[in-house]
């Protein structure tokens, strides 16, 4: 929590903060500092499927030491950039490239690893280390306002140097590497393994079954695609928040810096009113039905977004998309564990984010390019729209037990 929580404060929702900043400082368009944004999420979908596969073969801590490193570099390179191509290289070469190994898809693994009956709400106290970084944004952005962004850039580098990478020591990969069994069981559960024919490996916890997939396994599945479909739409609106809340405040509602920068600070706030309970209901009802419903409520909540006329306006947009926004970041990895399980959970969730690429990359960038040409309005209710189709995704996807054959051996 500690790690996501400083990750997101200094580099996921701290984009926002720098946004006006980038723009005054390279010449730059809206739609240009949105497309580094897209970039960034390319390099990301492109690295995904190896960095998964790499955590799943070596454990999350070495991964997460090599990015981590990275990204603090990247934000000091970051101080001393001068033109809108280096910022590109910068951001998307380095920054992007520590956030895929260092931040949330190595504990990610090692939480779905260490939790099976528990993974939603286990997931969702991870995940509410983002929302209470970026409920802290509008400090960071202060900071940015009296220092100036590349000083404060080269703080965020430091802080995740100094901080960061000692936290990242304590991380553990699976609990069977320590003589443990998830949910803190004792081994007397039932136990399959599998063999070598690459038979698909199901076990019993105390009660709950759960069968494991090899990620070519999962890639044969209808249920997969459904997911990478669920996935595509749901990733469209983090980098349409952060990127372009803040500049759409300012420039187009007439809000001043420091209110759009305490407005996205508190939808990262509201949204952990959803992060940790969602999750915890995500243990005990049918996670389709629940993340389709969250789907449509961050859809109708861009909608009121595209409709704000005055900063008194923002109260009602934030009250209904930041809840669903939070509590839907866990419920994605926890409908990935129950569909698809631990074994090749870093492998698959790595997949996933590669096929959702044109929807993530594209997203920043056309919202810019429609804010540039129409109005930031008109952007938001694309995305909206998009979002709310992608609750039927949800509707449409279901556990694959079926479709595959697997054999469970009972302990004696």
């Amino acid at each position: 929590m500690l790690i996501t929580m400083i990750h997101g404060a200094l580099y996921v929702y701290g984009f926002g903060a720098f946004f006006i900043h980038f723009q005054n400082a390279f010449g730059a368009s809206r739609a240009q500092i949105g497309l580094v944004l897209g970039l960034a999420r390319l390099e990301g979908g492109l690295i995904a499927p190896v960095a998964g596969f790499l955590i799943d073969r070596y454990g999350p801590r070495r991964l997460m030491l090599l990015g981590l490193t990275v990204i603090g570099l990247g934000f000091i390179l970051l101080s001393q950039v001068h033109s809108l191509l280096m910022f590109y290289a910068v951001y998307v070469g380095l920054m992007a490239t520590g956030s895929s190994f260092g931040s949330s898809r190595p504990i990610q693994v090692s939480l779905a690893n260490w939790f099976v009956r528990r993974r939603s709400r286990a997931l969702g106290f991870l995940v509410t280390g983002f929302g209470i970084g970026g409920s802290f944004v509008f400090i960071f952005s202060w900071v940015i306002e009296t220092f100036g962004w590349r000083t404060a850039a080269v703080l965020a580098g430091f802080t995740i140097w100094t901080i960061s990478i000692p936290l990242s020591l304590v991380i553990r990969h699976k609990p069977e590497q320590m003589g443990l069994l998830p949910d803190c069981d004792r081994p007397s559960g039932t136990l399959v393994q599998a063999p070598a024919s690459g038979m698909i490996e199901t076990r019993q916890s105390q009660g709950a079954t759960e069968i494991d997939f090899t990620a070519r396994q999962a890639l044969r599945t209808r249920s997969f695609w459904m997911l990478a479909l669920v996935y595509a739409t749901w990733a469209m609106v983090p980098p349409t928040l952060t990127a372009h809340q803040i500049p759409f405040l300012v420039q187009d509602v007439g809000a001043s810096p420091a209110t759009a920068a305490l407005a996205l600070s508190a939808f990262a706030f509201i949204s952990l009113f959803g992060r940790i309970p969602i999750g915890w209901l995500g243990d005990y009802v049918n996670l389709r039905y629940l993340l389709a419903s969250l789907f449509i409520l961050m859809g109708v909540g861009l909608l009121i977004l595209s409709k704000i006329q005055s900063t008194a306006q923002i109260p009602l947009y934030l009250l209904v998309v930041a809840p669903a926004y939070g509590g839907s970041i866990p419920l994605r990895p926890a409908i990935q564990g129950y569909f698809f399980g631990r074994r090749a959970f870093g492998t698959i969730g790595g997949l996933l984010q590669f096929f959702d690429l044109p929807a993530t990359v594209a997203a920043p960038f056309l919202v810019g390019w429609i804010a540039d040409v129409y109005s930031y309005r008109l952007g938001f209710q694309v995305i909206a729209v998009m979002v709310i189709l992608g609750s039927l995704a949800v509707l449409a996807a279901r556990r694959p037990e079926a479709q595959t054959s697997a054999r469970q051996v009972t302990s004696p």
